[in-house]
């Protein structure tokens, strides 16, 4: 069974090493201690540091909330480009292209292959194995490690030979994904304040031009005031800024994601950062005086 490495021990990157665990001797590395006894009690070795993780394994598989964790992560005084035996760093995690470009480049001179993978999905499609990866970097390497990719996503797309392009894809679907997110909830509280049930309101656009897919999963968790963590309110922010600064930086025009970005930073502010996302409908709850449930029509209060 060959050995392959896993950093990052969070909500997303704990189901992705289960799935390794059963086919891999994997060897992971998180800074909980519990997460990292949950995963060697599912078959996994942990490793004391990242360096002596980088000793033991060619392949390694990061799962990461932000950009400076992963480059402290790969390029730190510790950080995986020590290690002996490493020849392939897969990054899981969501960190633009300005980055990516920085560490592939970075590693590329200690003859590291950096293969650029974000992933879409939440952690239910971590569970289950179902996630989106976006792939790019040397067609060699990605051919490497192409079945641990498989083992943890169902669609595999590469994108680009460049490190970076996946990057650039993952931030313009969740910029995306905000956009749609915000217009939505937005317009479900403008129909229940002017006394138009939610349920009936997505029946009809569900079956019209206005359907998205926010429309047809995302608003009915608020309806049954199901707030479980799927995709914390912080990391959308963080992708969605990360998104407007790529764009500055290329020149191009962004308007609906930069009025997502503000209505992230309200939520932010106040302290909706580490709840799901959903829980940005309850602002227009509140600037709305209503409520968006299933029980009620959302009479004002």
């Amino acid at each position: 069974m060959s050995s392959v490495g896993f950093v990052g021990l969070g909500a997303m990157g704990r189901h992705m090493a289960a799935r390794l665990a059963g086919s891999y001797d994997l060897v992971v590395h998180d800074v909980d201690a519990a997460a990292v006894a949950s995963a060697c009690a599912q078959g996994a070795r942990a490793s004391g540091s990242l360096r002596a993780l980088a000793d033991q394994v060619e392949t390694v598989l990061c799962s990461l909330p932000t950009p400076q964790v992963v480059r402290d992560v790969i390029l730190g005084d510790d950080g995986l480009c020590h290690g002996a035996k490493v020849r392939r760093i897969v990054d899981l995690s969501t960190i633009g292209p300005s980055m990516a470009q920085t560490l592939a480049l970075a590693l590329g001179e200690r003859g590291i292959a950096f293969i650029d993978s974000p992933v879409s999905g939440g952690t239910s499609g971590a569970a289950a194995g179902t996630l989106t990866l976006m792939v790019a970097g040397d067609p060699e390497a990605i051919g490497a490690v192409r079945p641990q990719l498989d083992r943890i996503g169902s669609t595999v797309l590469v994108v680009g030979e460049t490190p970076g392009q996946g990057q650039t894809v993952k931030l313009v679907n969740n910029m995306l994904f905000a956009s749609n997110l915000v217009a939505a909830y937005e317009a479900t509280a403008m129909a229940v304040k002017a006394g138009v049930p939610a349920e009936r309101l997505l029946e009809v656009v569900n079956a019209s031009s206005g359907r998205s897919y926010i429309t047809e999963k995302r608003v009915d968790p608020v309806l049954d005031r199901d707030f479980a963590v799927r995709f914390a309110t912080g990391l959308l922010r963080k992708d969605v800024r990360l998104a407007i600064q790529e764009a500055d930086a290329a020149g191009a025009m962004l308007f609906t994601a930069r009025a997502a970005a503000q209505l992230l930073e309200i939520a932010q502010a106040q302290g909706l950062a580490g709840e799901d996302y959903a829980m940005l409908a309850t602002l227009f709850e509140q600037w709305n005086g209503i409520e968006l449930t299933r029980e009620r029509t959302g009479a004002p209060k």
